[in-house]
C-alpha cells in the first residue's frame, strides 16, 4: 500500500466537493478528490442554479465556459394542469439553468472506503481503479458524496450519529424524472408536418412544443416541473412528474409519456383541412434517462465531527420543485474554504476549530432554512390544487411582483440572500458593529497612480486580489490633501499593528480604498495604493450584467456614508463595520479574541 499527505480530502466529484476543490486551490490549500466514476457524468441532473450559485461560478473563474453548459433563466412560470396553458403566476428572477458538467479535477477510483482519525489527523484508506489499496493522510476529511454517501452513512452515523432528519417542512415523495434530448424536425426528415405550409421553420417548431424558462404545473393533473436545461445548442429538456402512488411494478416509461405526450400535443391551423391535433414526433426525442426518485427534505442533525465535514447532499437534501439543490452545495463549499485555509495556516487550538466550524454549521443551517421556506413557496403552488385560499392570495401575489419589477424592488428570495447571516446569533461576524449581511456586487473601476488607465472588474475579484482571508474595506473619498492621505493611511496601519491580528487573517495588505465616487477625475490616490469606484453603466457594454444592475447598491451594503471602515469575509459577507477609527479599534480587539 502507498500512501500520500495532502491537506483535505475530499469524497465526491459533484458540483459541491470540485467548487470546494477550487476554492480550497485560490488559498493554496493542497487537496485531492475521491470520485467512484472515472467519467464526467454526460446525464445532467441538478437542473438550476441560483443567483448565489452563479456569482460563485465567477468568483472561481468559470464564467468563460457557462454557455457551454448553460444557459440564462429568466422567468419561472406556474401553470395549471400542463405548460400548454397561460401562466397563472410568472417570477422574473436572474440565474441559470445548467447541465450537471463537472470541471476537470483530480479523480480518482474509491468503489471501497476506509477512515481513521485522531486529534489532529485523518487517514483515508481506498482502492484505486487497479484494486490496490492507497492511503491518504490529511488534515480533513469532507465528505460531498451525496445523501446515500459513505462518509456520512459509514462513518458519521456509526460513531457519531450524525444522521439526516426532518427539516422545516415534512415531505417524503416519488417522482419520475427524464432528461430529454430534442432535435427538431424539418421538412426533409417529416414532410407530413402542416408546419412547413405555414412558413414556420424548424426552430419555431421546437420552439411550440418546448417552450422556454421553467415550468410549474399543478392539479389538476399530476404536479410537474419541467423546462429547458444545458446550452441552447444542445436542446435539453428536464421533465419530473409527482407519482405519490409508485410502486415498484409500475412502468416508469408508461407513465411518463402518458403525462408528457399531451403536454406536447398542439392544435394547429392548416390551409386546407382547417385545425387539426399534432403531436411532436417521438423519433426527435432521445431519452437520456427516465426513472422514478424519492425525494424529501432532510438535514443533518450535525455537520461536522472533529475533522470530518459534510457538504452539498451529503448534509441536505430538497424536493425538485425549488431549485436549491446545487445552489446550497456549492455556497456550504465556499463558505467552509475559508475557514478551512485559516485552520490550516495558523496553529489553531482545538477550541478555536471547533468554534468556526460550530458557526459555519449555524450559518448554513439559516441559509438551508431560508432555501427550504422558498421550496416549500413553490411546492404550495406546485403540488396542491387550487383552494379558495390561494385562489385569493395568488392575484394578490402577482400584482405585489409587477409592483416590485416596476419599482426595481429585489425578489423574497433576493431579499433573504442580502440579509445573510444576520439572523444568526453564533455567526462568524460581529452583530453589534451590523454584521452578517451580504455585500452586494458591482462592476468597479481601479485607478492606480502609476498608470494612466482604469480597470474594470467585478468587486469580487478586486476584494478576493488580498493575500489574507479577511478584507478591510476604507470608505468614502480621501482626506483633501495627499499629505493627509498618507497621514490617514499609516493611522490605520499603526492601529493593526497595535492589535497584532494573526497576519493571515488581516494585515496592511488587507487594505483596499473605495471611493463610491464615478468619475476618475475625483480619485485621488493613496500613495501607491490604488483606489476603487463605481464603473458607470455607460461603461460596461459587453460586461454581462442584470437588468436591474445599480451601482450605487455597492456602497448601500457597505453602509453608506455613514461607515468608513468595513471588515469583509471572503464569501462576502460583512464581518463588521466601524464609522470611526475608534470603532475600528473595538473591532480589531473583539476580532483578535475570537480567533485567538
Amino acid at each position: 500500500m502507498s500512501s500520500m499527505d495532502t491537506e483535505v480530502v475530499i469524497v465526491g466529484g459533484g458540483p459541491s466537493g470540485l467548487a470546494l476543490g477550487l476554492f480550497l486551490a485560490q488559498y493554496e490549500v493542497k487537496s485531492v478528490i475521491l470520485e467512484k466514476d472515472e467519467e464526467i457524468t454526460q446525464d445532467p441532473r441538478g437542473a438550476v442554479l441560483t443567483g448565489v450559485a452563479v456569482r460563485i461560478i465567477y468568483k472561481l473563474g468559470l464564467e468563460k465556459f457557462m454557455h457551454l453548459f448553460g444557459h440564462e433563466l429568466t422567468r419561472v412560470n406556474f401553470h395549471d394542469t400542463s405548460f400548454q396553458n397561460a401562466p397563472f403566476l410568472s417570477f422574473d428572477i436572474d440565474g441559470d439553468v445548467l447541465k450537471h458538467a463537472l470541471p476537470a479535477a483530480i479523480l480518482l477510483n474509491q468503489p471501497k472506503l476506509g477512515r481513521e482519525e485522531n486529534a489532529g489527523s485523518v487517514s483515508v484508506q481506498y482502492l484505486d481503479h487497479n484494486k490496490v489499496k492507497q492511503e491518504l493522510r490529511a488534515s480533513w476529511l469532507v465528505g460531498a458524496d451525496g445523501k446515500r454517501g459513505v462518509v456520512r452513512k459509514n462513518f458519521l452515523e456509526p460513531s457519531a450519529g450524525i444522521r439526516q432528519e426532518k427539516g422545516i417542512f415534512e415531505y417524503d415523495g416519488i417522482w419520475i424524472a427524464g432528461n430529454l434530448k430534442i432535435t427538431p424536425p424539418t421538412p426533409d426528415s417529416h414532410p407530413e408536418l402542416p408546419f412547413w405550409q405555414n412558413g414556420q421553420d424548424p426552430q419555431a417548431v421546437y420552439d411550440l412544443f418546448w417552450p422556454a424558462e421553467w415550468h410549474f404545473c399543478r392539479p389538476p393533473g399530476r404536479p410537474v416541473a419541467c423546462g429547458r436545461i444545458g446550452s441552447a445548442s444542445e436542446r435539453l429538456w428536464r421533465h419530473e412528474l409527482a407519482v405519490p402512488e409508485w410502486e415498484d411494478t409500475m412502468d416508469a416509461d408508461e407513465l411518463f409519456w402518458e403525462n408528457l405526450t399531451p403536454m406536447i400535443t398542439r392544435t394547429v391551423m392548416t390551409k386546407s383541412n382547417g385545425p387539426i391535433q399534432v403531436t411532436f414526433p417521438r423519433d426527435c426525442i432521445e431519452v437520456l434517462r427516465c426513472r422514478p426518485f424519492r425525494f424529501n427534505h432532510r438535514v443533518v442533525n450535525k455537520w461536522f465531527d472533529n475533522r470530518t465535514v459534510l457538504i452539498g447532499d451529503a448534509a441536505h437534501v430538497f424536493p425538485p420543485f425549488g431549485g436549491q439543490g446545487v445552489a446550497s452545495g456549492i455556497q456550504d463549499a465556499e463558505n467552509l474554504a475559508w475557514r478551512l485555509a485559516l485552520l490550516n495556516r495558523m496553529n489553531c487550538s482545538s477550541a478555536l476549530q471547533n468554534s468556526l466550524l460550530q458557526s459555519w454549521s449555524v450559518e448554513r443551517r439559516l441559509g438551508i432554512d431560508y432555501a427550504a421556506k422558498f421550496t416549500l413557496m413553490n411546492g404550495e403552488l406546485c403540488n396542491n390544487k387550487p383552494t379558495l385560499k390561494m385562489r385569493i392570495l395568488v392575484p394578490i401575489m402577482r400584482l405585489i411582483l409587477s409592483l416590485s419589477s416596476m419599482m426595481g424592488r429585489p425578489s423574497p428570495e433576493a431579499q433573504a440572500i442580502t440579509r445573510g447571516y444576520k439572523a444568526c446569533a453564533n455567526g462568524t461576524f460581529l452583530g453589534e458593529f451590523d454584521g452578517g449581511s451580504k455585500l452586494a456586487q458591482i462592476y468597479l473601476q481601479t485607478h492606480s497612480a502609476n498608470s494612466k488607465t482604469t480597470k474594470i472588474e467585478l468587486s469580487d475579484v478586486v476584494l478576493s486580489r488580498v493575500p489574507t482571508i479577511f478584507t478591510l474595506v476604507v470608505v468614502g473619498p480621501p482626506v483633501p490633501s495627499y499629505d493627509a492621505c498618507v497621514k490617514e493611511h499609516r493611522e490605520l496601519e499603526d492601529v493593526l499593528n497595535e492589535y497584532k491580528i494573526p497576519t493571515e487573517l488581516l494585515s496592511k495588505q488587507s487594505i483596499v480604498y473605495f471611493d463610491p465616487s464615478t468619475s476618475p477625475k475625483t480619485i485621488q490616490s493613496i500613495g501607491q495604493k490604488p483606489v476603487s469606484f463605481p464603473a458607470s453603466r455607460d461603461l460596461l457594454t459587453g460586461y454581462p450584467s442584470r437588468p436591474h444592475y445599480d451601482a450605487n447598491q455597492f456602497i448601500r451594503s457597505l453602509g453608506g456614508s455613514r461607515v468608513k471602515y468595513v471588515i469583509i469575509r471572503p464569501d462576502q459577507v460583512i464581518y463588521a463595520k466601524a464609522r470611526t477609527l475608534e470603532e475600528l479599534r473595538r473591532c480589531f480587539e473583539m476580532l483578535k479574541a475570537e480567533f485567538s
